[in-house]
């Protein structure tokens, strides 16, 4: 991830993060297909708890997605400082980043662009680390390069992998069942549990 400047032929300016594939990942071409397709999922999800993705761009090392910046600190990090500094989370602040997680799963599953299906997005990583939360408490959920969407313009074929971090997963999902947006209620409910514990 980079922290970049979007500037148009008008002159037009905004900072922007750049994610960038790994150059040891470029000869990877499922790595490629994913930063792709989750680019064109973020491109069809319009929600206040998603990342916005701008752009989709060929570099000469490789893929890049062009994000909205997100000013703040990811969940993770804010855990870790309150455990340190010996602090409790505050409940209040643990139910709203529930809540604004809970709706950004809710919209990218349920939304249907252009009147078409729903896209039935599954994250599939849900976990701390990919919940960024801004000075003035908005909640967006980040990374949805293993996410699971059926819609037209995908390359990868979804499989039901273990994808994700095992510490999240469902013992649905660790036991190989098929992959369902349940799998992502179950992460957040220990999301959940991590802020209050």
């Amino acid at each position: 991830m980079y922290l970049a400047d979007m500037v148009s032929m008008g002159g037009f300016r905004k900072e922007v993060a750049l994610k960038v594939l790994d150059p040891r990942m470029t000869a990877h071409n499922d790595a490629a297909v994913r930063l792709r397709d989750e680019a064109r999922l973020l491109g069809l999800l319009r929600h206040r708890n998603i990342v916005a993705v701008d752009d989709l761009v060929r570099f000469d090392e490789g893929w890049g997605v062009v994000m909205e910046y997100v000013p703040g600190v990811d969940l993770g990090v804010l855990l870790t400082s309150c455990v340190q500094d010996q602090h409790a989370f505050p409940p209040l602040a643990a139910a709203g980043v529930v809540q604004g997680v809970a709706r950004a799963l809710e919209a990218a599953y349920n939304h249907a662009p252009s009147g078409d299906a729903p896209l039935r997005a599954i994250h599939r990583d849900i976990k701390p680390s990919n919940v960024r939360i801004t000075a003035e408490g908005e909640v967006k959920v980040l990374d949805f390069g293993i996410a699971r969407a059926e819609f037209q313009a995908r390359e990868a074929i979804t499989r039901d992998s273990n994808f994700g971090s095992l510490a999240y997963m469902s013992p649905e999902r660790v036991m190989g069942d098929t992959d369902s947006a349940a799998g992502d209620i179950y992460a957040l409910g220990v999301v959940l549990w991590e802020c209050l514990a």
